[in-house]
């Protein structure tokens, strides 16, 4: 039998957040964060592994269709983390998040510690389940469209979710959703919610909100008749314009990040942003959570006024990571850096060396020079932690393309105190026939590249092109049907001036409706410049 455990509570101590930046924000500038903090501290959680409410007017179905249930084995799991797992599964069941169950269907869980090594996270292995479950599609933000909208910022802050977003579940995807762990057999479900399903929104919240506290269809309080099949994203019911967008952007998930251009703006939007997880009754980690700082962390990100920086997982071994031994090393490596691509300058033309290395040549270690030279400059590449300006469309944008036999790459920038600044890097590798273009040509494809991988930034935009041959001035005058240049009728402009003592071309581009796929190359067809 196991002893009685500490009780896991939901209170947290603010004055222990971490707000303010030491040395250049003033006692009464934190006090005033601190206040707007303590006045919603019913939202945040103090405690790791506290259970969060349920949120308001959301419910998930699971819906497996006549499938049969699968009842899996549990797995085995290290003998010093179950008190951590006694621990969470009764406070989860004391709060009523699960509950015992006898279900046919059965998954078994893994425990993963979280980044404090301290706290656990108790993952359910629904690989089996997800093969029966009719997918809803949703789509998620695009990480690169969340890290920008920040030029005008100074003061950032940075919220995580407590646990995700806890939300109810129907009768079905209780029992489908299932696991099994040493000390029994569980659902989830949310008993402890009153039987009509009414949660009660707190009157400055609705006063704050603009919303009427005897309107239920406002307050949002009713949601028995959402318990099957429709949520609070179907019912079409029109928002009060007080229900928009707090923060004029959009977040990943559960993690929340803003800036603001000065620090009674950063107070307000942060008021305003609590108001708002208070009336939807999402929980706020206090521990994870950032408030008026220079910059956060944020998707593997460092934010901050002057930009963004990679803060890879890999960044604190691989400064002394050896050359891999096999084929399989070399290509994790490479999937390594892929999700900070764009920090690394002439990125293709080093991972070519790399990609067509061959399993026999790694490990016979058979004219490996070249290799293992693109292998450490993306080392030291990664590890310096290049500064990316933050885009501003107000601003002409400058591309400066590159091109050697087997890749073409491109810098995208702006100019900031009397210098070019690099805000991303892109290109990619030939394919083999345009390894045969002449080197003006491929610059070509180098600005493509840009124009496709960033077309909604670019859009209405001014952009200058530093090139050494004049062959865009021929491009952007020729017919867009004439072999080569069918890529260019894709992105319509406007104007084009040429600078007679520089090798700078400017054009701007109006927005367009692109449609169909774009194309990856300038063509095949040959074309007499």
């Amino acid at each position: 039998m196991l002893p009685e455990l500490r009780e896991l509570s939901r209170e947290c101590d603010i004055d222990k957040a971490d707000a303010g930046e030491p040395g250049r924000t003033t006692p009464a500038e934190e006090v005033k964060h601190r206040t707007r903090l303590r006045y919603h501290h019913r939202i945040f959680l103090g405690d790791g592994n506290a259970a969060p409410a349920p949120a308001r007017g959301v419910w998930c179905d699971l819906d497996v269709g006549d499938a049969k249930p699968v009842a899996q084995r549990p797995q085995s799991s290290a003998p010093h983390l179950a008190v951590k797992v006694y621990e969470l599964l009764k406070k989860l069941l004391e709060t009523g998040l699960i509950e015992h169950s006898g279900s046919p269907w059965v998954s078994p869980i893994v425990i993963v510690l979280k980044k404090n090594g301290m706290d656990i996270r108790m993952c359910i292995d629904y690989r089996v389940v997800n093969g029966f479950i009719q997918l809803s599609n949703y789509p998620l933000p695009l990480i690169d469209d969340l890290l920008i909208g920040f030029e005008s910022a100074m003061w950032f802050m940075s919220l995580v979710m407590a646990s995700g977003f806890w939300i109810r579940m129907t009768e079905r995807a209780k029992m489908t959703s299932d696991f099994f762990c040493p000390f029994g057999h569980f659902q989830w479900g949310f008993r402890l919610v009153s039987p009509e399903g009414v949660v009660e929104v707190d009157q400055d919240v609705l006063e704050f909100l603009g919303l009427d506290p005897f309107n239920r269809e406002d307050s949002g309080s009713q949601v028995s008749a959402l318990t099957h099949t429709v949520t609070v994203f179907q019912r079409n019911i029109p928002a009060r314009a007080s229900m928009g967008p707090v923060l004029g952007r959009s977040s990943y998930i559960d993690d929340v990040a803003h800036g603001a251009p000065t620090w009674d703006r950063l107070c307000d939007d942060l008021d305003a942003l609590l108001f708002r997880f208070r009336y939807w009754n999402i929980s706020v980690s206090l521990l994870k959570s950032e408030f008026g700082k220079l910059y956060i962390p944020y998707l593997s990100h460092e934010i901050s006024a002057g930009g963004i920086r990679a803060v890879p997982k890999i960044a604190k071994g691989v400064q002394n990571l050896p050359f891999p031994k096999t084929l399989k090393g070399v290509r994790a490596f490479l999937r390594s850096l892929n999700y900070h691509h764009k920090f690394i300058e002439d990125f293709p033309v080093m991972a070519t060396v790399l990609y067509e290395l061959s399993a026999d040549q790694v490990r016979s270690e058979r004219d490996l020079t070249r290799a293992k030279a693109a292998f450490e400059i993306l080392k030291k590449k990664i590890v310096s932690k290049p500064l990316l300006r933050h885009p501003d469309r107000s601003k002409p944008f400058v591309i400066i393309p590159h091109a050697n036999r087997w890749a073409a790459c491109a810098v995208l920038g702006q100019a900031h105190d009397g210098s070019i600044q690099p805000m991303r890097f892109t290109g990619r590798v030939l394919n083999d026939a345009e390894l045969r273009y002449h080197v003006a040509e491929k610059e070509v494809i180098a600005v493509l590249r840009v124009l496709q991988v960033f077309l909604t930034l670019l859009e209405g935009c001014c952009l200058e092109v530093y090139r050494r041959h004049s062959v865009f001035k021929w491009i952007l005058q020729s017919k867009p049907t004439d072999g080569r240049c069918v890529p260019w009728g894709l992105y319509p402009h406007t104007g084009i001036s040429q600078s007679r003592r520089s090798n700078v071309m400017r054009t701007a581009w109006r927005p367009s409706w692109v449609q169909g796929l774009l194309l990856e190359s300038i063509g095949t067809k040959s074309q007499n410049h």
